[in-house]
């Protein structure tokens, strides 16, 4: 038998977050009323959407059999961009697809590499951490690896997301007043410097960081 493949970009799926919800429809409206469902959007494909001339950018292997997806929750965006794995798209309730703008790419941050060679990864954009300095190396946790989401801790990601932390088990971290939009939870309570001293610059959404990188959509040709 022949693998599925890849969804398209816009395709749709509900998904309930605990195990009292009711169930839904194919439509749009018990959605739009319901916190007990997100609705997950498929915006890239690595492999397929992402590679430039079938080549995947270094940065972007650690996930290049993930899906890149943006989540909302009774009808708000909650989750522009996160990293998960296929199982979230397959276990959905399907809905009617949602096109993809160019604004709508927001892939979380990973940490990459070790040490001296450790990079702090935005999409196609990296930037050097330098950890190291003239001190002592700085371990990375392995919890700020890339890792995409399996479709448990994508819920309780999302609990978190809405304020339902005692829905969850686990305490998941975010920073509500983080500039960069949404990155990976899994960057603990030192993403923010992680950001600082990579010189992200504050406030820079992913377009521009493309723009002032010159990478991605960006890069000269």
């Amino acid at each position: 038998m022949r693998p599925a493949a890849p969804p398209l970009p816009g395709t749709r799926v509900a998904l309930p977050l605990t195990a009292d919800a009711a169930p839904v429809g194919p439509g749009d409206d018990d959605l739009r009323a319901s916190a007990d469902h997100g609705e997950v959007r498929v915006i890239a494909v690595p492999r397929r959407d992402l590679a430039h001339d079938r080549v995947l950018a270094p940065a972007l292997q650690p996930v290049a059999d993930a899906l890149l997806v943006d989540v909302r929750v009774a009808g708000k965006l909650v989750l522009p961009g996160a990293w998960v794995q296929p199982e979230v798209i397959e276990r959905g309730t399907p809905l009617s697809p949602r096109t993809v703008r160019a604004e709508d790419l927001r892939p979380p941050a990973v940490v990459l590499g070790d040490g001296s060679q450790a990079v702090l990864a935005w999409g196609e954009t990296v930037w050097p951490l330098g950890l190291d300095g003239n001190g002592p190396t700085v371990a990375i946790p392995a919890s700020a690896r890339p890792d995409p989401h399996p479709l448990s801790r994508l819920r309780r990601l999302l609990l978190v997301a809405t304020g339902r932390r005692e829905r969850v088990g686990v305490t998941l971290w975010r920073q509500p007043d983080f500039e960069v939009p949404w990155q990976d939870v899994r960057l603990l309570r030192q993403a923010a410097w992680w950001f600082e001293i990579a010189q992200v610059p504050r406030g820079m959404r992913y377009a521009e960081a493309e723009a002032h990188q010159g990478v991605g959509r960006a890069r000269r040709r």
